[in-house]
């Protein structure tokens, strides 16, 4: 008589096995938002404080100066305030942890 059976090991692999999983889409990286401080805070300042609203309440954001991006400050939302280091008329917001949107209040700034 033959045994028409695979073999149990055979029987053990298949009962491992797993469709593979679809990849999580990457969500796409936000580039960083340019603000111009240069209407509000004069030309000679080299730091200002700002309070950032960021929506939703759970995201955060990075604001930083041009070409100082390593010293970036981080704001958690739903609002916080800050000083920030100026290198030139804008600031740049990028948006973290599922920050959708923000809004920027300026409250004063230092001069040399």
């Amino acid at each position: 008589m033959m045994d028409m059976s695979p073999p149990a090991i055979y029987l053990q692999l298949a009962q491992a096995e797993t469709a593979p999983q679809p990849e999580a889409p990457e969500e796409a990286e936000i580039p960083p938002a340019k603000v111009d401080v240069g209407r509000v805070v004069p030309a000679s300042a080299i730091e200002v404080t700002i309070i950032l609203t960021i929506t939703p309440p759970t995201g955060g954001a990075l604001v930083y100066a041009p070409g100082y991006e390593k010293y970036a400050t981080l704001f958690r939302g739903p609002k916080m305030g800050g000083e920030v280091r100026l290198a030139g008329p804008f600031l740049y917001v990028k948006l973290i942890d599922g920050a959708t949107s923000f809004d920027v209040q300026f409250l004063r700034w230092r001069e040399p």
